[in-house]
């Protein structure tokens, strides 16, 4: 009876080392399956880069946190084309179309700042922290945009540049209402703010042009070249024209008597040409 139990007990036994076998093998089989889908995600997280997105006339985020190796890639959505140019000069895109991107590897730890070059206005930043630098990293740009608002001397040509113009825009129109209302209104008031309106403008429209010309050198490559040729020359016309009016406008005042007519028309032709000048400056600048 023992013999026959024994043998009866010993196929059951021998069953379960094979049972146990195929459940190892089968979850060693998922892990298997598993494993290279967890590989394929982490490599695509390492070498997948942020993402920095133009549209609207900003570059979104306008800060990017980053480490060094990260990889950063720009996207543009606007309607312009744009450039992404650090202001150290550690990286510059060209001219990146609509629909376009580009991108590069960041190497170094600490802050850069980047700007649109046809657009200096744009303008955002790259903060990259080494492991363990959080919070020397956040102290360095809270004390930055504690400084950011500090007013700085203009420098740069694409910085000068805007600034003059404004002025070149405002005087013209303004001395020619005034010669026109003082005329009209025989008021000597606005016949004096209008010649020296139209003196200043003069003063002012050669250094406006250098500028131009100034910002030309240094990023003819990032205009669109045909828009900034016609541009510099309409402009160094205008400046031109600007101090001819002037000379003239000054023979009135010598004489003691009001600017006629033909200088009004004249002058009429000048800021139509200023408004066109205006018109081509600002396809150059947001794009064509």
């Amino acid at each position: 009876m023992k013999i026959s139990m024994s043998q009866a007990n010993h196929p059951a036994m021998s069953d379960s080392p094979p049972r146990c076998m195929r459940r190892a093998l089968y979850v060693a089989a998922v892990c298997v399956a598993a494993l290279p889908a967890c590989l394929l995600g982490q490599i695509q997280s390492q070498t997948s880069p942020q993402v920095v997105t133009i549209k609207q006339m900003h570059f979104e985020p306008a800060t990017l946190k980053l480490k060094p190796g990260d990889r950063v890639e720009w996207k543009n959505q606007d309607i312009f084309s744009h450039t992404v140019t650090a202001n150290d000069g550690q990286f510059d895109s060209g001219l990146i179309a609509p629909g376009g991107s580009w991108q590069t590897t960041i190497t170094k730890a600490g802050t850069i700042t980047y700007h649109c070059g046809p657009h200096p206005n744009m303008t955002a930043e790259l903060v990259v922290e080494q492991p363990g630098a959080h919070g020397h990293a956040a102290a360095e740009t809270a004390k930055e945009a504690q400084t950011s608002l500090r007013w700085t001397l203009p420098k740069r040509p694409e910085e000068i540049h805007p600034i003059l113009v404004n002025f070149t825009a405002a005087l013209l129109p303004l001395a020619f209402l005034s010669d026109l209302l003082g005329r009209l209104l025989r008021r000597q008031a606005l016949q004096a703010a209008g010649l020296w309106m139209m003196v200043y403008e003069a003063a002012i429209s050669p250094l406006t042009v250098l500028a131009g010309w100034w910002w030309k050198s240094t990023e003819a490559n990032q205009l669109p070249a045909k828009l900034i040729t016609l541009h510099q020359w309409l402009g160094t016309a205008a400046a031109l024209l600007f101090i001819a009016l002037a000379v003239w406008r000054w023979s009135f005042h010598k004489r003691a008597v009001p600017p006629n007519w033909a200088y009004l028309a004249f002058t009429t032709i000048a800021l139509v040409a200023l408004v066109y000048q205006g018109s081509v400056g600002g396809a150059m600048v947001f794009g064509q």
